[in-house]
């Protein structure tokens, strides 16, 4: 038998001040569950890659990238989107790739002409 485990949790602030989910001690739920589909809200890029290439980040823990120019602290690493300004509309993401994206050909090519 498959089962979904679930627990409530609470939003508190952390030491830097940010809000993070904490579990509610004794709040656990078992369902019986043969298919699960998760609508999450984002919460913020995964730190992992960040933290690997030593990408700074901003006081919401996204990429730390100017508008415009979308360079992050790491020579030849470039964010836009989600990833660099947090949860936005699908057409900022957009927009922002398509500078990115003409960011990083200059950076590689040493001038662009993408439009």
């Amino acid at each position: 038998m498959k089962e979904l485990h679930t627990v409530l949790i609470e939003w508190k602030k952390d030491d830097q001040g940010r809000f993070v989910p904490v579990e509610v001690p004794g709040s656990e739920q078992v369902y019986p569950a043969q298919l699960v589909l998760l609508a999450m809200g984002f919460t913020g890029p995964e730190n992992t890659v960040l933290d690997q290439l030593g990408v700074e980040k901003d006081e919401r823990t996204n990429a730390k990238a100017a508008y415009g120019g979308f360079a992050t602290n790491v020579e030849g690493v470039f964010a836009a989107g989600d990833m660099r300004r947090g949860q936005s509309l699908v057409v900022w993401a957009i927009n922002e790739g398509r500078e990115a994206a003409r960011e990083v050909d200059r950076y590689l090519m040493g001038s662009t002409n993408l439009p």
